[in-house]
Protein backbone atom coordinates (compact mmCIF):
# COMPACT_ATOMS: atom_id res chain seq x y z
CA UNK A 1 0.00 0.00 0.00
CA UNK A 2 1.20 3.72 -1.14
CA UNK A 3 2.61 5.37 2.10
CA UNK A 4 1.51 9.24 2.55
CA UNK A 5 3.54 12.16 4.11
CA UNK A 6 1.32 14.87 5.79
CA UNK A 7 3.59 17.42 6.14
CA UNK A 8 1.23 20.46 8.24
CA UNK A 9 1.71 22.34 11.16
CA UNK A 10 -2.14 22.28 12.56
CA UNK A 11 -2.67 19.03 15.06
CA UNK A 12 -6.42 19.84 13.13
CA UNK A 13 -5.47 18.89 9.86
CA UNK A 14 -2.88 16.13 10.90
CA UNK A 15 -5.55 14.33 12.86
CA UNK A 16 -8.32 15.05 9.70
CA UNK A 17 -6.16 13.50 7.05
CA UNK A 18 -4.73 10.28 9.26
CA UNK A 19 -7.88 9.93 10.11
CA UNK A 20 -8.98 9.83 6.47
CA UNK A 21 -6.19 8.62 4.66
CA UNK A 22 -5.76 5.95 6.97
CA UNK A 23 -9.50 4.29 6.60
CA UNK A 24 -8.86 4.12 3.03
CA UNK A 25 -5.96 1.89 3.55
CA UNK A 26 -2.91 4.18 3.18
CA UNK A 27 -0.16 4.31 5.71
CA UNK A 28 0.24 8.02 6.99
CA UNK A 29 2.71 9.24 8.75
CA UNK A 30 2.71 12.90 10.10
CA UNK A 31 5.08 15.61 11.05
CA UNK A 32 4.53 19.16 12.01
CA UNK A 33 7.83 20.94 10.29
CA UNK A 34 9.48 21.36 6.85
CA UNK A 35 12.84 20.02 8.94
CA UNK A 36 11.67 16.97 9.61
CA UNK A 37 9.91 15.76 6.91
CA UNK A 38 13.51 16.29 4.77
CA UNK A 39 14.33 14.02 7.34
CA UNK A 40 12.09 11.63 7.73
CA UNK A 41 12.24 10.75 3.89
CA UNK A 42 14.81 8.29 3.80
CA UNK A 43 12.76 6.32 6.73
CA UNK A 44 9.37 7.14 5.30
CA UNK A 45 9.94 6.61 1.65
CA UNK A 46 6.73 8.44 0.53
CA UNK A 47 4.70 7.78 -2.70
CA UNK A 48 2.67 11.30 -1.81
CA UNK A 49 3.79 14.06 0.16
CA UNK A 50 1.16 16.12 1.42
CA UNK A 51 2.52 19.99 2.03
CA UNK A 52 1.19 23.37 3.77
CA UNK A 53 2.45 26.27 1.78
CA UNK A 54 2.18 28.20 5.14
CA UNK A 55 4.53 27.14 8.17
CA UNK A 56 6.91 28.95 10.05
CA UNK A 57 10.27 28.54 8.95
CA UNK A 58 10.64 26.33 5.27
CA UNK A 59 7.32 26.48 3.48
CA UNK A 60 5.94 23.36 1.67
CA UNK A 61 7.20 25.01 -1.85
CA UNK A 62 10.52 24.14 -0.62
CA UNK A 63 9.80 20.64 0.22
CA UNK A 64 7.91 20.20 -3.03
CA UNK A 65 11.15 22.30 -5.04
CA UNK A 66 13.77 19.72 -2.89
CA UNK A 67 11.54 16.16 -3.94
CA UNK A 68 11.48 17.58 -7.74
CA UNK A 69 15.42 18.19 -7.70
CA UNK A 70 16.37 14.93 -5.67
CA UNK A 71 17.04 12.14 -7.87
CA UNK A 72 16.31 9.50 -5.41
CA UNK A 73 12.57 11.20 -5.07
CA UNK A 74 11.97 12.04 -8.31
CA UNK A 75 8.69 9.24 -8.27
CA UNK A 76 7.29 11.27 -5.37
CA UNK A 77 3.99 13.11 -5.92
CA UNK A 78 3.39 16.44 -4.01
CA UNK A 79 0.15 18.06 -2.99
CA UNK A 80 0.28 21.61 -1.99
CA UNK A 81 -2.24 22.56 0.77
CA UNK A 82 -3.25 25.58 2.01
CA UNK A 83 -6.68 27.26 4.63
CA UNK A 84 -9.37 28.86 3.17
CA UNK A 85 -8.11 31.99 4.37
CA UNK A 86 -4.57 31.51 3.00
CA UNK A 87 -3.81 32.09 -1.03
CA UNK A 88 -1.96 29.42 -2.81
CA UNK A 89 0.65 31.31 -5.04
CA UNK A 90 0.05 29.90 -8.67
CA UNK A 91 3.40 31.19 -10.02
CA UNK A 92 5.12 29.41 -7.46
CA UNK A 93 3.35 26.54 -7.53
CA UNK A 94 4.61 26.14 -11.37
CA UNK A 95 7.90 26.74 -10.62
CA UNK A 96 8.28 23.81 -8.38
CA UNK A 97 6.21 21.88 -10.33
CA UNK A 98 3.83 20.58 -7.82
CA UNK A 99 1.41 17.91 -8.95
CA UNK A 100 -1.24 19.09 -7.43
CA UNK A 101 -3.17 21.27 -5.03
CA UNK A 102 -5.72 21.59 -1.95
CA UNK A 103 -7.63 23.39 0.29
CA UNK A 104 -8.33 23.27 4.04
CA UNK A 105 -10.27 21.70 6.39
CA UNK A 106 -9.76 18.35 4.29
CA UNK A 107 -13.02 16.81 2.96
CA UNK A 108 -12.67 13.15 2.32
CA UNK A 109 -14.44 12.89 -1.41
CA UNK A 110 -11.38 16.03 -2.43
CA UNK A 111 -8.55 14.32 -0.83
CA UNK A 112 -9.06 11.01 -1.64
CA UNK A 113 -9.69 11.97 -5.41
CA UNK A 114 -6.52 14.16 -5.77
CA UNK A 115 -4.43 11.25 -3.75
CA UNK A 116 -5.47 8.55 -5.48
CA UNK A 117 -4.28 8.70 -8.94
CA UNK A 118 -1.33 10.75 -7.80
CA UNK A 119 -0.11 7.65 -5.48
CA UNK A 120 -0.79 4.72 -8.46
CA UNK A 121 1.44 7.16 -10.66
CA UNK A 122 4.25 7.28 -8.39
CA UNK A 123 4.09 3.24 -7.73
CA UNK A 124 4.58 3.14 -11.45
CA UNK A 125 7.71 5.18 -11.91
CA UNK A 126 9.34 3.90 -8.26
CA UNK A 127 9.50 0.42 -9.78
CA UNK A 128 12.46 -0.01 -12.52
CA UNK A 129 11.65 -0.88 -16.36
CA UNK A 130 12.72 -4.69 -16.24
CA UNK A 131 13.51 -4.43 -12.07
CA UNK A 132 12.45 -5.90 -9.27
CA UNK A 133 8.70 -4.56 -7.95
CA UNK A 134 8.05 -2.27 -5.52
CA UNK A 135 7.66 -3.90 -2.58
CA UNK A 136 10.88 -5.88 -3.49
CA UNK A 137 12.76 -2.31 -3.94
CA UNK A 138 11.35 -1.18 -0.50
CA UNK A 139 12.41 -4.54 1.47
CA UNK A 140 15.78 -3.79 0.26
CA UNK A 141 16.03 -0.52 1.63
CA UNK A 142 16.89 -1.36 5.02
CA UNK A 143 19.71 -3.49 3.72
CA UNK A 144 21.60 -0.84 2.03
CA UNK A 145 20.51 1.62 5.11
CA UNK A 146 22.98 -0.20 7.01
CA UNK A 147 26.12 0.29 4.97
CA UNK A 148 28.66 3.07 6.15
CA UNK A 149 28.04 6.33 4.73
CA UNK A 150 29.38 10.31 5.40
CA UNK A 151 27.33 12.44 7.53
CA UNK A 152 26.75 16.02 6.26
CA UNK A 153 26.31 18.22 9.46
CA UNK A 154 23.80 20.73 9.25
CA UNK A 155 22.54 22.78 12.52
CA UNK A 156 18.88 23.27 10.84
CA UNK A 157 19.02 19.09 10.33
CA UNK A 158 20.00 18.49 13.77
CA UNK A 159 17.75 20.98 14.81
CA UNK A 160 15.11 18.97 13.43
CA UNK A 161 16.08 16.01 14.57
CA UNK A 162 16.04 17.61 18.24
CA UNK A 163 12.50 18.59 18.01
CA UNK A 164 11.15 15.54 16.39
CA UNK A 165 12.52 13.40 19.17
CA UNK A 166 11.28 15.67 21.59
CA UNK A 167 7.65 15.27 19.70
CA UNK A 168 8.27 11.71 20.35
CA UNK A 169 9.11 11.75 24.29
CA UNK A 170 6.84 14.78 25.10
CA UNK A 171 4.04 12.87 26.56
CA UNK A 172 6.31 10.54 28.51
CA UNK A 173 8.15 13.35 29.68
CA UNK A 174 5.19 15.20 31.13
CA UNK A 175 3.68 12.00 32.73
CA UNK A 176 7.43 11.33 34.75
CA UNK A 177 7.31 14.67 35.96
CA UNK A 178 3.97 15.17 36.84
CA UNK A 179 4.27 11.96 38.42
CA UNK A 180 7.60 13.02 40.73
CA UNK A 181 5.72 16.52 41.85
CA UNK A 182 2.70 14.17 42.69
CA UNK A 183 5.40 12.10 44.90
CA UNK A 184 6.82 15.00 46.36
CA UNK A 185 3.41 16.63 47.36
CA UNK A 186 2.58 13.25 49.23
CA UNK A 187 5.67 12.77 51.31
CA UNK A 188 5.20 16.51 52.95
CA UNK A 189 1.77 16.05 54.16
CA UNK A 190 3.32 13.53 56.93
CA UNK A 191 6.25 15.88 57.78
CA UNK A 192 3.90 18.70 58.22
CA UNK A 193 1.46 16.80 60.21
CA UNK A 194 4.29 14.96 62.35
CA UNK A 195 5.83 19.11 62.83
CA UNK A 196 2.57 20.83 63.58
CA UNK A 197 1.37 18.06 66.26
CA UNK A 198 5.26 18.49 67.52
CA UNK A 199 5.10 22.13 67.82
CA UNK A 200 3.83 23.46 71.35
CA UNK A 201 0.35 24.95 71.29
CA UNK A 202 1.25 29.16 71.24
CA UNK A 203 0.21 31.40 74.14
CA UNK A 204 -3.26 32.87 74.09
CA UNK A 205 -3.32 36.99 73.03
CA UNK A 206 -3.28 39.46 75.88
CA UNK A 207 -4.41 42.43 75.13
CA UNK A 208 -1.84 44.68 76.18
CA UNK A 209 -2.94 46.84 79.53
CA UNK A 210 -3.33 50.26 79.38
CA UNK A 211 -2.43 52.93 81.79
CA UNK A 212 -5.59 53.77 83.85
CA UNK A 213 -6.36 57.27 83.41
CA UNK A 214 -6.50 59.49 86.37
CA UNK A 215 -9.78 60.47 88.04
CA UNK A 216 -11.12 63.68 87.30
CA UNK A 217 -10.30 66.49 90.15
CA UNK A 218 -13.37 66.46 92.81
CA UNK A 219 -15.86 69.60 92.00
CA UNK A 220 -15.46 72.65 94.25
CA UNK A 221 -18.03 73.58 96.21
CA UNK A 222 -20.52 76.45 95.64
CA UNK A 223 -19.57 79.29 96.70
CA UNK A 224 -16.21 78.70 97.34
CA UNK A 225 -13.07 80.25 96.19
CA UNK A 226 -10.09 78.74 94.26
CA UNK A 227 -6.87 78.88 95.90
CA UNK A 228 -3.87 79.20 93.30
CA UNK A 229 -0.41 77.78 94.71
CA UNK A 230 2.36 80.42 94.92
CA UNK A 231 5.75 80.10 95.05
CA UNK A 232 8.06 82.32 96.58
CA UNK A 233 11.49 82.31 95.07
CA UNK A 234 14.30 83.82 97.11
CA UNK A 235 17.27 85.64 95.47
CA UNK A 236 20.12 84.48 95.81
CA UNK A 237 22.82 87.26 98.04
CA UNK A 238 26.31 87.03 96.48
CA UNK A 239 28.31 88.26 99.71
CA UNK A 240 32.05 90.36 97.95
CA UNK A 241 34.28 87.39 99.04
CA UNK A 242 32.66 85.01 97.10
CA UNK A 243 32.30 83.69 93.95
CA UNK A 244 28.82 82.28 92.79
CA UNK A 245 27.54 82.43 95.85
CA UNK A 246 30.44 79.86 97.20
CA UNK A 247 32.45 81.67 100.31
CA UNK A 248 35.99 82.21 100.29
CA UNK A 249 37.30 84.16 102.96
CA UNK A 250 38.27 82.32 106.29
CA UNK A 251 35.49 81.44 109.04
CA UNK A 252 36.67 83.89 112.05
CA UNK A 253 37.78 82.22 114.73
CA UNK A 254 36.20 82.23 118.07
CA UNK A 255 37.90 81.77 121.29
CA UNK A 256 38.65 79.10 123.12
CA UNK A 257 38.40 76.99 119.80
CA UNK A 258 41.81 75.20 118.49
CA UNK A 259 43.28 77.11 115.66
CA UNK A 260 43.55 75.15 112.48
CA UNK A 261 46.48 74.10 111.18
CA UNK A 262 46.67 73.97 107.14
CA UNK A 263 49.58 71.72 105.94
CA UNK A 264 51.03 73.11 102.97
CA UNK A 265 52.08 70.69 100.36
Amino acid sequence: MSRILLVDDSPHAQRMGERILSEEGYEVVTVSNADSALIRLADVDPDVVLADTVMPGRTGYEICQYLKMSPAHRHVRVILTAGVLEPLDEEQTRRVEADGTLKKPFEASALLAAVKPLAEAAEKDRTPRGGPAAGAVRAAAPAQAAAPFLAVVDAEQVRAAVTVALDASMASMVDEIARRVLTALQSRKPEAAAAGAAAPPSPPLVAAELPKPAAPPAPLPAGAARVETVRRVNPLRVRTGSILGIELSRPERTEGAPEEKHDSQ
